[in-house]
């Protein structure tokens, strides 16, 4: 709900962020060379502190949970959440013998992100009274909404109360927000609380943030949208060819790509990742007229589909069940390698699980039955993958294959915000 942003982040050489998180001497941080920490090879010296980890997590995506690590763990390129009472820095810029609190920017990140608003109404906030919180809620006389509305409204008209950009993100918010409990884990300190999103003005729609689309099925698929997996195959599709013909490809590539973006989600037909995309309730799973692409308004995130399975590789096993679906393609090797890379995996390896339960996946394109085990290692589909993955990079070349891959997925992006405006 509250992604991390590059408005928060603060690069630091991995050495000297490992030996902050261990209280350990300050390190130089300017333009030497820091090769030897750099590969993760010689942290410095120093036992690790017994419970430091819980002062800091590692970012993995909005499909898994954010992982506690040791402090050995960290590697270059690993976002750290890190509590903000640890310190690190001092008027904005890193300073590892600061240990003043510092601020948590997560939500005036959002706003100067300039998609969409956001409020976590936690103990983070400044000082501005009374927060409307969960734990009130039993004993109010009116429902939490419009609680926060009037909290909302009587901050935004406060010049004298929080922050300039809190006023803001306070008057964005009046009666355009959805609301999001929020209870903290086992392993969290502190009350439940919640959390505002901003919802779309003319739709009513919480508005989904296509830079937080980081190739999840969580992320890319529960937008709250309602979108059937057919209207979806036909705008990307659609979208994809219109690019690639604004970029003055050929006639074989345009309708390529095009046919890549008609097959790209086929693997969702799932019958688990549909119960997902319904918030596991199988009344509406059932009234469903046809398969989705995107979570029903207002479902919770509810996992179903297994850990780590791609949906993208049953869209390829879905269509190599029937060559003849490809009959068309003028390169069936590179919308087969399109389909298998429009999140960004399967360069040259995918993802290969075991299915503890597997399905069979139907589907029907232009009359051709398409059907296939869910279990990816029931076939070669690896291997092949990889194999293609070389022969498409003999054919267009290292650059011209990842623009290739470009495009479909930026098409598949733009059509999901698109269809987040559409009333």
């Amino acid at each position: 709900m509250v992604p991390p942003r590059q408005a928060e982040f603060l690069p630091v050489p991995v050495g000297a962020a490992m030996s902050w998180l261990r209280d350990g001497p300050e390190q130089e941080v300017a333009d030497v060379d820091f090769s030897a920490a750099a590969n993760g090879t010689e942290g410095p010296a120093g036992a690790p502190v017994p419970g430091a980890e819980a002062e800091w997590v590692r970012w993995q995506g909005f499909d898994e949970e954010p992982q506690s690590i040791a402090i050995d763990q960290v590697r270059p390129g690993d976002v750290l959440v890190v509590d903000p009472a640890k310190g690190g820095l001092l008027a904005g810029t890193w300073d590892p013998s600061s240990r003043e609190p510092v601020s948590d920017l997560g939500d005036a990140a959002q706003l100067a992100y300039g998609r969409r608003v956001t409020l976590r109404l936690d103990r983070h906030l400044p000082e501005i009274g009374d927060v409307p919180s969960p734990a009130a809620a039993e004993e109010a006389e009116v429902p939490a909404e419009q609680r926060i509305e009037q909290w909302l409204r009587a901050l935004s008209a406060d010049p004298g109360g929080p922050p300039e950009w809190f006023a803001e993100a306070a008057a964005r918010l009046c009666g355009q927000f959805e609301l999001h409990p929020v209870e903290p884990n086992k392993d969290q300190t502190g009350s439940a609380y919640y959390v505002l999103t901003e919802r779309h003005a003319r739709t009513g729609r919480t508005i989904v943030d296509a830079a937080t689309m980081d190739g999840s099925d969580q992320s890319t698929s529960l937008t709250g949208t309602g979108v059937t997996l057919a209207s979806h195959l036909h705008g990307v599709a659609n979208r994809a060819a219109g690019i690639a013909i604004r970029l003055g490809w050929g006639a074989e590539l345009v309708e390529d790509v095009r046919m890549a973006g008609r097959l790209h989600d086929l693997g969702k037909v799932d019958p688990r990742f549909q119960e997902q995309l319904v918030g596991g309730d199988p009344v509406d799973l059932e009234m469903c007229d046809e398969p989705l692409a995107k979570s029903l308004p207002g479902v919770r995130r509810t996992r179903r589909y297994p850990t780590g399975m791609r949906h993208e590789l049953a869209s390829v096993a879905l269509v190599e069940s029937n060559r003849d679906v490809l009959h068309c393609a003028h390169d069936p090797d590179l919308v087969l390698h399109l389909i298998a890379t429009h999140h960004g995996w399967a360069r040259p390896l995918p993802p290969v699980i075991e299915d503890p339960d597997p399905r069979t996946l139907v589907w029907t394109v232009d009359g051709c039955s398409l059907r296939t085990d869910s279990d990816p290692q029931v076939s070669s589909l690896a291997l092949e993958a990889a194999d293609r993955f070389w022969r498409l990079v003999a054919r267009y070349g290292y650059h011209g294959l990842a623009w290739l891959e470009a495009i479909l997925r930026l098409a598949d992006h733009q059509q999901s915000a698109a269809e987040a405006e559409q009333p």
